[in-house]
């Protein structure tokens, strides 16, 4: 295994800054959107699907309160990371373009 299973989350900001971002902030707001929504719906799919007692530990361990905010905590998180692989994307993009002017 190359990256750890739950990165595979941002190859998705980095092609959508890649193809259709059409400056930095835009990617960055790809990557926003894109890595935020998949990890959102990624916990709120596991946690119904029967992962209660890791999440609430996991809230007690980091003493956060509830699961909830928990999951809401890390798709921010999620999210500011998808946002750079966004913005990565597009600048990949922008150095192997040239300027046309």
């Amino acid at each position: 295994m190359i990256t750890p299973w739950w990165w595979w989350i941002m190859v998705v900001p980095f092609v959508f800054g890649l193809l259709r971002a059409k400056s930095g902030w835009y990617g960055f707001l790809l990557g926003v959107y894109t890595a935020g929504a998949l990890w959102l719906t990624g916990s709120i799919y596991f946690y119904l699907r029967g992962s209660q007692i890791i999440t609430h530990r996991v809230a007690d361990i980091f003493d956060v309160g509830t699961p909830l905010l928990l999951i809401l905590f890390t798709a921010i998180i999620a999210a500011f990371a998808g946002g750079v692989a966004g913005m990565t994307g597009y600048v990949l993009k922008r150095s192997h373009t040239k300027n046309k002017s």
